[in-house]
């Protein structure tokens, strides 16, 4: 418990540290009035608004700063804000020569980090309440998890070392952790950490393969080629595989850990079953966690991918399957689908054999 508290502590203090670093000041408001609305002659703009919004943070906390707010033609510009809500707040100084800088205000968005927060508690209190000690530890894993990922895993990458590798090392760390909070160190460990590192490794080799093999460059959309000069130490080429191996990764361990669960049972039930009846009964139950398993993560692939596959639906016409199955995002989501399903695949064999071979050494 005390870990966990210290845990949670170095996260909060990281996200302290990372908006001292910003240098473009936002800040949290709230809209307190409507001043005025009028159309407007600007070519794009409907009308244009004018809000008095007081400032929730910052040097002038409290103030009362009045805002333009333009309505554009083009709906889908528009940010929908109204009088009481809270509103995020860009921060600039604006020159007009001679020397002369004049502070202004513009709102960004609607700030959402309240209803984030409210769901980030419903969710932690439904944990706690329904599994309990469980629960509790499976969430310090999820955070240890996560606090590895943005401390380790991006930077590592960020710096220009090898994503596969540090994919890799995620993963193994990552089962180490959750598979000990969840099983303790025991037989069912050890099986399924077997099982799911020989899962992903699988995942990340096929994927890898496969990038190479499709000449995928890493750049899946537009932003990703805007930002070209940011991430160029980053090999994007390897980022694929990686993300399929971190993808991939809760579904193998909640295979493994299955299938090692079972093992134990059948040894407990019947410890005087032979390794070849033991592993033909882990594979009659592997084959029924496969099909949800597998439904899981493709169903989660293409929910990701509802907006890309909404413009190829709506590009239908225009363009073969030829060209379709070309684009770059959807054969990458195509091949972590697949690849991540192969993943879980070969984790039940693999789990199950390894287990059998645990439990009954002599």
């Amino acid at each position: 418990m005390k870990k966990f508290f210290v845990l949670i502590i170095f996260l909060l203090s990281s996200v302290l540290i990372f908006a001292e670093g910003t240098k473009e000041e936002y800040l949290s408001g709230k809209i307190i009035e409507l001043v005025s609305e009028e159309k407007s002659d600007e070519e794009g703009i409907a009308k244009l608004q004018k809000f008095n919004v007081k400032l929730l943070e910052g040097d002038n906390k409290g103030e009362v700063v009045e805002i333009d707010f333009p309505i554009y033609t083009a709906k889908e510009y528009n940010i929908d804000v109204k009088v009481g809500d809270r509103v995020v707040v860009f921060k600039t100084f604006d020159d007009y020569g001679n020397d002369e800088m004049q502070m202004q205000y513009y709102i960004s968005d609607v700030d959402k980090r309240m209803e984030i927060y409210i769901m980030g508690i419903i969710f932690v209190a439904l944990v706690l309440v329904i599994a309990k000690k469980n629960g509790l530890k499976a969430l310090f894993a999820l955070i240890v998890t996560v606090a590895f990922i943005v401390k380790v895993f991006i930077p590592a990458v960020f710096n220009g070392y090898s994503p596969i590798l540090f994919a890799v090392i995620t993963a193994i760390f990552s089962s180490l952790v959750t598979i000990y909070y969840t099983v303790g160190m025991n037989k069912k460990f050890f099986v399924s950490l077997f099982g799911v590192i020989g899962g992903v490794v699988v995942a990340g080799m096929l994927s890898y393969i496969f990038t190479y093999r499709m000449r995928l460059n890493g750049y899946l959309d537009p932003e990703l080629l805007a930002s070209a000069s940011i991430l160029k130490n980053i090999n994007l080429k390897e980022v694929i595989p990686a993300g399929v191996i971190i993808g991939s990764l809760g579904a193998v361990m909640d295979v493994a850990v299955s299938i090692a669960s079972s093992i134990n049972e059948l040894h407990i039930t019947d410890p005087n079953m032979s390794q070849k009846a033991m592993f033909k009964s882990v594979i009659n139950i592997g084959t029924d966690i496969i099909g949800t398993m597998i439904n899981t993560l493709i169903l989660a692939y293409i929910a990701s991918s509802v907006f890309t596959l909404l413009l190829v639906y709506a590009q239908a016409g225009e363009y073969p399957i030829i060209r379709l199955l070309n684009f770059q995002d959807i054969a990458v989501e195509i091949m972590r689908s697949v690849c991540g399903s192969i993943g879980i695949l070969i984790s039940v064999p693999l789990t199950a054999y390894i287990g059998t071979l645990i439990y009954k050494q002599k």
